[in-house]
């Protein structure tokens, strides 16, 4: 069984970037973004919101989800498959992406990402 790298801390290191020039700006250092999931939710809903906007999430094992505005303001999910060289993606609403990463284990790789497509790179 998979377990967290801080039991009584589960997380994931994220990464964003906010290009309004009263949002949230550009990520922390990864040293100093592991964060948890009221964290994340919060951050999500603040930066998932203008169009251009990303936020990722990375685990302890190299997996790395991703989230981008686009210009409708619907949220596009980037799973990145790096033995297939190419990610599942998916254009979802912003709550549903809050609730897959709500439903996230230690390792993104177990995510289940209904209707995502494969594209290669």
């Amino acid at each position: 069984m998979i377990e967290w790298p801080e039991r009584n801390r589960p997380g994931f290191v994220a990464f964003h970037h906010d290009y309004r020039e009263d949002g949230w700006g550009l990520g922390k250092p990864e040293d100093e973004s592991y964060f948890d999931f009221e964290q994340i939710r919060e951050y999500m809903r603040g930066v998932l919101v203008h169009p251009g906007n990303f936020f990722g999430l990375i685990d302890q094992f190299g997996e790395t989800l991703q989230f981008y505005v686009n210009d409708d303001r619907t949220v596009q999910i980037d799973f990145i498959v790096e033995a297939r060289r190419g990610s599942l993606v998916k254009m979802a609403p912003l709550d549903e992406c809050i609730a897959l990463v709500e439903s996230a284990g230690p390792s993104l790789a177990a995510l289940v990402i209904p209707g995502a497509v494969f594209q290669a790179w």
